[in-house]
């Protein structure tokens, strides 16, 4: 057995491992597609208080908009999806700033999705202090159009794990061949 053998078993047993992977992958996201109207949404309030103090920040590049919930100099906490709150929490104006001293939070989760029910901060530049609400209704039309875009996101996923298939069956066919090519 040569070194050219060597790699090549390992290079096959790394297809067959990514195809799987694939595989798994689309049937885990596929019945979370199925099931997301039977998930309950987990309810979480955050304040902040004399020992904690919890800071809003945001950041509006693509392709990482994301709004983080955080404990100043010690990291982030919660990280939310910038998508839905284009126009009033990830403003331009408060992008990569941490300003935002939260007084009162309260957060939804679907799974791995949360979002912002109300929001309740200070800004600690100039002491003005802001309140936002989202219905429940808001909230779901939030979470059915992320569960949407994870529908085209599968559909993709399964289109490459379909080719990973056709790959690994086209190796395991002339494996022999594959060997010593």
């Amino acid at each position: 057995m040569n070194i050219k053998t060597v790699f090549r078993s390992f290079y096959a047993a790394l297809i067959f491992m990514i195809t799987l992977i694939l595989i798994w992958t689309s049937i885990v996201k596929a019945q979370e597609i199925l099931h997301a109207q039977d998930v309950a949404p987990r309810f979480f309030n955050i304040q902040s208080n004399e020992k904690v103090e919890y800071r809003l920040s945001s950041h509006r590049a693509k392709p990482d908009q994301n709004i983080y919930v955080h404990i100043p100099n010690q990291g982030y906490i919660v990280k939310i999806s910038c998508v839905h709150y284009l126009q009033d929490i990830c403003t331009e104006a408060d992008n990569q700033n941490q300003f935002r001293k939260i007084l009162n939070m309260d957060l939804v989760a679907y799974k791995n999705n949360i979002y912002i029910k109300n929001l309740k901060y200070i800004n600690t530049q100039n002491m003005q202090q802001k309140a936002i609400q989202y219905t429940d209704q808001q909230i779901h039309d939030f979470y059915h159009t992320d569960t949407q875009n994870l529908q085209y996101q599968l559909f993709s996923m399964v289109l490459f794990s379909l080719f990973a298939v056709y790959v690994s069956f086209r190796v395991l066919r002339n494996f022999k061949s594959f060997l010593t090519k």
